[in-house]
């Protein structure tokens, strides 16, 4: 985390872990370089048909796509999120929301889904948030709710702090509500 203090004195700009970009990086690789060993060995005897398809056709191209996205994060350091007197800014992911104001946020919740510690942003009205988001954007979120989730995440892998931090950044500098604890 890191204070512009010469454009706002209340700004909080927050880079991602590049250690924790790395790993996810990584980690794509090695799931692509698998799933290519999967379809490419023809490993008909020991895994069903189905099974290699839905490796080599949709979790090769979603590997690559995460690992693409946490190379492109690396090379052009950009911030994860910004937070100031007017509201947070989201670029946490590919999908990040952009920009919520404090007017339209009710509340944070800190919890954990399959096992990643997450920040969720709560917006007052949920139809006025979708209504601002591009397509893609609104369908992830409308996903998301189904799952459970909160309409707009924040992966802590994606930030050099833990979520619980943030929320109390979040509550002891701006008042937002926090609810959770992962």
């Amino acid at each position: 985390m890191r204070q512009d203090a010469l454009e706002q004195p209340d700004r909080i700009v927050i880079y991602p872990s590049r250690l924790k970009l790395a790993l996810v990086l990584l980690g794509a690789v090695g799931f692509v370089l698998v799933g290519l060993w999967i379809g490419g060995t023809g490993v008909l005897g020991v895994l069903p048909i189905p099974e290699i398809v839905i490796v080599v056709y949709i979790g090769v191209p979603f590997f690559a796509a995460c690992g693409l996205y946490a190379a492109y994060r690396l090379v052009r350091n950009q911030p994860a999120l910004v937070i100031d007197s007017t509201g947070i800014t989201d670029y946490a992911s590919g999908l990040g929301a952009g920009h919520l104001s404090w007017d339209d946020i009710d509340h944070v919740v800190v919890y954990t889904y399959s096992g990643q510690p997450m920040l969720g942003i709560v917006p007052r009205s949920l139809e006025l948030f979708l209504s601002r988001q591009h397509a893609i954007r609104r369908s992830l979120t409308k996903f998301n709710l189904h799952l459970g989730c909160a309409p707009v995440n924040i992966p802590q892998v994606a930030l050099p702090m833990t979520v619980a931090e943030l929320a109390d950044v979040l509550h002891t500098r701006y008042g937002v509500r926090v609810e959770g604890r992962a």
